[in-house]
């Protein structure tokens, strides 16, 4: 049987290539999912612990176990419970089995003081602190004098180091013998000789994690078994606290160690607890944090691989159904010669076995070079130099790709059995046989899976709409898994309809055309329209499926980029939005009472002076910087000002304020519960109103603002206020308070005197102003638009902000650099670009951009060699069809015009039909992402716009795709013999 089976292979070579490819790619898909999933954990984690570590200045690998000795213990006792508090501590470590970067030992005597010090007037002596640290001279450098040496110098004196700071605050200096006793008993002495200055060698060595001048400011160091073993048993000297820190390497903490970590950390806390033991992991709520991160980036990534899963399963049952189609002859031979159904399906399972031998062992390595190549995703089909992902092959790989190949086994022999079962007889009958409809069509099944899908998105949308009018935006524990699966279904369902009517509609052309169609149309219009179930329609079914899909993903990733890009152009509003500390009169007044000569704000005018310190709290005169500077800062296009208020009040008679709040009190009376409107107050005054106020002309140059979001271009809105000063433009909330075009409100904050502003328009969105921010009672703030000339004039000059637009090949760091040698004192800096940088180096972003990539690579990859493979085998059957039409008269010009007319009326259909479908799929099913990411309080809505390059990159593939195809038929065209291709008539 092998034997046999080894001709058969030899035989089929190039369907067998292309089956072992496609095997190949989809357990290498299948094994990326751990591979990368882990990866892109890991390296969210390293993110997470990276950004602790930048913010609170602590190595969050940190592993700190500390304890305080009771005063009066004995040496030996001392001794004998620093070797039991060292020996649980390495015992409780161990238990976690992680890679350690490094520990510390730490013991200190803060009971000290120096003899030689002379005590006037009484006094009690200074404190001093003797620590001996592990390691020191290794993790450390002498800014000044030199190294300590260990142990006890000839002379009797211990070597010691100390920092800069600690030398100040003891008052000792370097090179001089001291003799230190203890406070409390003066039983005993010891000289000690500060050699050197100590300083920390390598700023990134987590051995000084908690940092060498905060943590030991009045501390002199020596080595750990120098007072270990020689300072403590003089008796001078005892151990008041010891600390033994473990760094743990948390660029090498994969999932399992954090699970350890987790799993363990509150039985060692009480562990440690009961025998008076301090410990502390400082980034252990990261770690918790990242627990629930995990959990939604795994459920993410999951998500986005059904779609794919779907497809290999589709695919490879394709392949193996088209291959049992083109052998149901030679199957039903083998049949009639006496083989059983067992042996013949025994020879396509061997096959099948052997092939996923080779797929289970190359299948994992193939993914990991995946992995690798993802790893440097910036978006979609994006790829930058960064450092690598930590990719690795792990047992679960194996696994996914042993899984796979069982999956793909079973789906290839699905279609082998129903052929096991045919004699010669049957098979040559069912070719004469009208084709009976399929079970699909017979049960509607793409009206089902059509239907069914877009009913469930209406309920879903549905139940999530129902979801935020209740207030719950984290809408993230409601993801539905079916999200994916419906969107496929509704894919498949509407390539099933295609099918279903697409030859009818060809036979309706055929007939309409009979008399015009060239031979070679005739007989292209001829075979798709007779094959109602034939294989075009199953490759149309692919096809559509495939490209599809590919549209699906790359909207998909388009969609979750550009609402990553606009939610930070929105937030900032421009380029770079600038505020800088401005010298007012409160600084002089400061500055008077403080007795200060010192220049507070650089600025070369005189503030005017408040009449008391009444008038200097509530009136504060600020003198405006040049604001000429801002615009001769390298990269700057233009500069607007912009200045920004919260708490604004706006009054108008027209007006019914009602805001709802949140009830503090659990307790309510059966009054309150029956009041519908317990929570909501009215009046005619909004006083939670965040103003802006604008230079319209500059303002519309500098701002990044979507203009979907408006009914009318931003610009218009702006003319508007530049022509009408005195007007303002308010949010969309006043007109639910009874506003209206035209009405007149007053506006009032601090100080300033009341001012009247005409209403000229409402919106929901405008640049930077959140319409869902709360203010302090937990209502939206609503907010309100005005002429920063006109506002300025009407009330006091306050600090603005400055938005300044950069050229397109302007680098942050050059601006950066030029507002530091224009002496300018920001207190506030926001730069666009950067903030965008930041959010694609979010792991959460990254990893699904990486996993839409692969997947939509895969699926290209498939939709390639299923098209071969679809072509190969026609071309293969269809010989007998060639080699008539040649020896008839055909040209082999009309041969190849007869495969293009059919690959347009099969292919170029499909492929259109696809990129419609798929536009639809990508409407209705993308914007479920805002579930799934919570962005429903974000600005702007997340939208689903297309873009150009992305369906470049799509048309490329295909195109590539086309091209291979039309190469491939050509040469198996031209290898046609025409005597051999008539014998075969005998068969």
């Amino acid at each position: 049987m092998f034997t046999l089976l080894l001709r058969k292979m030899r035989n089929t070579k190039w369907m067998v290539f292309c089956l072992l490819i496609g095997f190949i790619i989809a357990s290498a898909m299948m094994s990326t999912i751990p591979i990368y999933m882990n990866a892109s954990l890991q390296r969210m984690l390293i993110k997470d612990m990276e950004a602790f570590q930048e913010e609170y200045m602590i190595y969050p690998g940190s592993y700190n176990t500390s304890r305080v000795f009771k005063s009066g213990m004995k040496t030996d006792a001392q001794i004998q419970d620093l070797e039991e508090y060292t020996a649980l501590t390495d015992n409780q470590f161990a238990e976690l089995d992680l890679t350690c970067a490094g520990s510390k030992k730490v013991i200190q005597d803060s009971y000290l003081y120096c003899k030689s010090f002379s005590l006037e007037n009484g006094g009690e002596p200074a404190r001093l602190t003797l620590g001996g640290m592990s390691d020191i001279c290794e993790h450390s450098t002498a800014v000044s004098g030199r190294m300590m040496e260990k142990g006890r110098r000839s002379d009797g004196v211990f070597e010691c180091m100390a920092t800069e700071k600690s030398l100040k605050t003891n008052g000792l200096a370097l090179n001089t013998v001291y003799e230190i006793s203890n406070v409390m008993d003066d039983l005993g002495s010891v000289k000690i000789e500060i050699v050197g200055l100590i300083d920390v060698a390598d700023e990134n060595d987590p051995f000084w994690a908690e940092g060498i001048d905060e943590a030991y400011t009045a501390a002199v160091f020596t080595d750990y078994d120098t007072m270990l073993n020689e300072m403590l048993p003089t008796g001078a000297i005892n151990i008041a606290k010891v600390n033994y820190n473990y760094f743990i390497d948390y660029t090498k903490l994969d999932i399992a160690g954090l699970k350890t970590i987790n799993s363990k950390y509150n039985t060692q806390k009480e562990t440690f607890k009961k025998n008076s033991i301090g410990f502390a992991i400082p980034a252990k709520d990261i770690l918790t944090d990242y627990a629930k991160r995990s959990t939604q980036l795994t459920l993410l990534l999951w998500l986005l691989q059904i779609p794919v899963i779907l497809m290999i399963i589709f695919y490879l049952f394709m392949v193996s159904k088209l291959n049992i189609e083109q052998e149901k002859n030679e199957i039903a031979v083998f049949k009639s010669r006496g083989a059983s159904n067992r042996q013949v399906l025994g020879i396509y399972a061997l096959e099948s076995m052997v092939l996923g031998v080779i797929t289970a062992i190359a299948g994992p390595f193939a993914g990991l070079g995946l992995c690798r190549i993802l790893g440097a995703s910036n978006g979609f089909l994006e790829f930058v130099n960064r450092r690598a992902m930590p990719v690795k092959l792990t047992p679960e790989a194996f696994l996914y790709a042993a899984a796979a190949v069982l999956v793909f086994f079973v789906t290839t022999l699905v279609p082998i059995i129903p052929a096991t079962r045919t004699t010669i007889v049957e098979h040559k009958q069912s070719k004469a046989k009208a084709k009976k409809l399929a079970l699909w069509e017979k049960i509607g099944l793409d009206v089902i899976l059509a239907g069914g899908s877009f009913a469930w998105l209406y309920y879903y949308k549905r139940t999530q709409a129902k979801l935020l009018e209740l207030g719950v935006t984290d809408t993230t524990a409601t993801i539905n898994p079916l999200m994916f699966v419906t969107s496929t279904a509704f894919i498949l369902g509407l390539g099933l309809f295609l099918i279903r009517v697409y030859p009818l509609f060809i036979r309706l052309i055929g007939r309409a055309g009979k008399r015009f169609w060239s031979p070679a149309q005739y007989v292209s219009l001829n075979n798709i329209g007779r094959s109602a179930t034939g294989r075009e329609r199953f490759l149309m079914l692919f096809l559509v499926l495939t490209v599809s899909l590919g549209v699906f993903f790359a909207n998909t990733a388009r969609a979750l980029n550009r609402n990553a890009e606009e939610t930070v152009e929105y937030e900032n509003g421009a380029d770079i939005v600038l505020t800088e500390e401005w010298y007012s009169s409160k600084t002089e007044a400061a500055r008077k009472n403080a007795g200060s000569s010192a220049n507070m704000g650089g600025s070369s005018g005189k503030t005017e002076e408040a009449e008391d310190d009444t008038d200097t709290a509530t009136v504060v005169t600020y003198n405006e910087p040049l604001f000429e500077r801002f615009e001769k800062l390298t990269g700057v296009k233009t500069a607007a000002k912009v200045f920004r208020r919260d708490g604004v009040t706006i009054k108008s008679s027209k007006m019914n304020v009602v805001k709802r709040t949140a009830e503090k009190s659990a307790e309510k009376k059966r009054e309150e519960l029956l009041d519908q409107d317990m929570n909501t107050k009215s009046s005619n005054i909004d006083r939670n109103v965040r103003l802006m106020t604008v230079q319209p002309a500059k303002f519309a140059e500098v701002i990044n603002f979507q203009q979907r979001l408006l009914p009318t271009h931003i610009n218009n809105y702006l003319e508007a206020l530049a022509e009408y000063t005195p007007g303002v433009i308010l949010s969309s909330s006043f007109k639910d308070y009874g506003l209206e075009l035209g009405d007149t409100v007053e506006c009032e904050w601090g100080a300033n005197e009341p001012f009247d502003v005409t209403v000229l328009a409402f919106v929901d969105y405008w640049p930077s102003l959140d319409p869902y921010a709360e203010a302090n009672d937990g209502s939206y703030m609503d907010f309100a638009v005005m002429n920063f000339d006109y506002v300025n004039v009407q009330t006091n000059m306050e600090p603005y902000q400055v938005w300044i637009d950069l050229d397109d090949d302007a680098s942050v760091q050059e601006f950066y650099d030029s507002v530091e040698e224009a002496h300018i004192r920001a207190t506030g800096m926001t730069s666009t670009k950067q903030d965008i940088i930041t959010k694609k180096n979010d792991p959460m972003l990254q990893g699904m951009n990486g996993a839409l990539t692969l997947g939509f690579i895969t699926i290209m990859i498939m939709c390639i060699i299923g098209f071969l493979i679809y072509w190969i085998l026609s071309i293969k059957s269809r010989t007998l069809q060639f080699g008539i039409l040649r020896a008839m008269g055909m040209k082999y010009r009309e041969i190849i015009s007869m495969i293009v007319y059919e690959q347009i009326l099969v292919s170029g259909v499909a492929i259109l039909a696809a990129i419609f479908i798929g536009g639809i799929t990508s409407e209705l099913f993308v914007p479920l992402f805002q579930s799934v990411l919570d962005v429903s309080s974000r600005v702007p809505e997340f939208a689903v716009i297309p873009q150009r390059g992305d369906y470049i990159k799509l048309y490329t593939v295909i195109g590539v795709m086309l091209l291979v195809g039309f190469l491939v038929l050509g040469r198996l065209i031209g290898r046609i013999n025409i005597s051999k291709a008539l014998k075969l008539g005998e068969d």
